[in-house]
């Protein structure tokens, strides 16, 4: 037989470190004592709420589809999975490709357990997973109050000397911050500012953290984040912490009403007067962006030798290459386009396309076979099986319940979770729908557009054309939001 072993601790920290060890020779063991194979030992350092980020994990599933083993051993459920859906629709395809799925501490083995016992434990796990959060987010709290800085690594410019205390850290780091404030305060865009610290080589936030991916290119938004960080002048603003939906996996931040903010809290690199003129200027420049207007070509124009976006220059009335331009030649040599020049070209083959190389027949054929295709998602197939997982689940949760084997209290705590995972599946399905139809009616919508195209304007250009790739030399490759009849 052979096993996929799956070890997972939720930091880096060399403590836990150590636990990764302790878990492959304990499974190395295990596997000798029962005469099994071991395929090959997954590791994740990831927090275990979803598998977005774990990719050991995906490996494993990605392996288990190929039938490359026939066993999955863990340490416990809450190693493997602490999100109840996700952990369910896991044991469901490991069931289906005849892997059977054991779990050391809670004593799981699908070819002994059903369905409704693993959910069980999975609930356990995820309640463990909730309250474990729940402490840390309030030791977090109470140590931000107290003014103690909360992160791994300490911003641009500034060193932990001991575990709270955190200083400036008076070397390049330290002088590339003032230089930066100085730059801007002077009167440089934030795209000259990165372009002067790449030319003279600077080391950047991530390479002074030391971080594994970290990059020797300053980007702007490294600059406009430094610039806007009131932790250089004593300020410390923390608790800015993001919620996930065990669901979906997405996050967001919490309301700003949350955050907690201690003055004066540690030695400050720049000046208060400075550092709010910088603001000032900070503020006046996004309120011109906001009420100047997008060039035609905004978010749709490309560079065709970096790939980088064109970004339209108003006193040259033009469009340059983004990061030839922020960054200099050194990284890209760069497109150079004249706007009335290109926005006679598109026009013309726009023109050409709608009256030549459309087939309305075959578009209307394309919103029908696409509006049958979306009614046949593999997602809402997918939503509609765990529905009537939890149907059955019900079922014999009373059959439970009659039988004596769990009490009232358990019934109706366990019959509120299963509403409550079968409110959000039909969430999620009604919402699957309703975008099935929100995008008949922008297929219908650029349909007329096409019909009705007479001349280029930015609404016709950002409905019908999805991405244009100019090089230097005039040659440009359109891609068309819809479908064009081969010629």
């Amino acid at each position: 037989m052979k096993c996929a072993i799956y070890v997972r601790v939720s930091t880096d920290m060399d403590a836990q470190k150590s636990s990764i060890a302790h878990q492959r020779k304990f499974f190395e063991e295990y596997t000798k004592s029962k005469g099994w194979q071991i395929y090959k030992i997954y590791e994740d350092i990831e927090s275990g709420r979803n598998i977005k980020n774990r990719r050991g994990l995906k490996e494993l599933i990605k392996d288990s589809e190929n039938e490359k083993f026939n066993i999955v051993l863990t340490k416990s459920i809450s190693r493997f999975a602490r999100n109840t859906l996700e952990g369910l629709h896991m044991i469901r395809e490991f069931k289906d490709q005849h892997i059977r799925f054991i779990t050391i501490e809670d004593g799981f083995d699908s070819e002994e357990y059903d369905e409704f016992m693993f959910t069980l434990l999975l609930s356990i796990a995820q309640k463990e997973s909730e309250k474990m959060s729940e402490r840390i987010r309030f030791g977090k709290m109470c140590r931000a109050k107290n003014g103690n800085y909360n992160g791994s690594i300490v911003p641009f410019g500034y060193k932990k000397i001991d575990k709270n205390k955190i200083v400036p850290a008076q070397d390049s780091s330290t002088y590339i911050v003032k230089k930066i404030f100085s730059m801007y305060l002077e009167g440089n865009g934030i795209y000259k500012i990165a372009k002067e610290l790449n030319e003279k080589a600077y080391p950047t936030p991530s390479q002074i953290a030391g971080k594994k991916n970290s990059t020797s290119i300053w980007y702007q938004s490294s600059i406009r984040k430094i610039i806007s960080n009131s932790f250089y002048i004593g300020n410390l603003v923390q608790n800015k912490t993001k919620t996930e939906n065990a669901l979906t996996g997405k996050r967001k931040k919490t309301n700003i009403d949350e955050y907690i903010y201690v003055y004066n809290n540690h030695e400050g690199i720049i000046e208060p007067i400075v550092f709010k003129e910088v603001q000032r200027k900070l503020k006046e420049k996004q309120v011109k962006k906001i009420k100047g207007k997008n060039s035609l070509f905004s978010n749709v124009l490309f560079c065709g030798k970096c790939g980088s976006k064109l970004y339209y220059k108003k006193n040259k009335n033009a469009y340059v290459c983004g990061k030839s331009n922020k960054m200099g030649k050194k990284y890209c040599t760069g497109v150079y386009v004249n706007e009335k020049l290109l926005e006679m070209y598109i026009a013309k083959d726009l023109k050409e396309v709608v009256h030549q190389s459309i087939s309305i027949e075959k578009i209307e054929k394309s919103i029908k076979e696409n509006h049958k295709e979306k009614n046949k998602k593999t997602k809402l197939e997918e939503i509609n099986k765990d529905m009537a997982g939890l149907e059955e689940k019900k079922r014999r949760l009373l059959d439970f319940v009659l039988n004596n084997w769990i009490d009232d209290n358990t019934y109706v705590r366990k019959k509120k979770e299963i509403k409550s995972q079968s409110q959000l599946l039909i969430k999620e399905r009604d919402q699957l729908i309703k975008s099935d139809h929100e995008k008949q009616k922008i297929l219908k919508t650029t349909l007329q557009d096409l019909l009705l195209f007479k001349e280029l304007k930015h609404m016709s250009v950002h409905k019908l054309i999805e991405r244009i790739c100019i090089w230097d030399d005039w040659k440009i490759h359109i891609e068309y939001g819809f479908f064009i009849e081969d010629k």
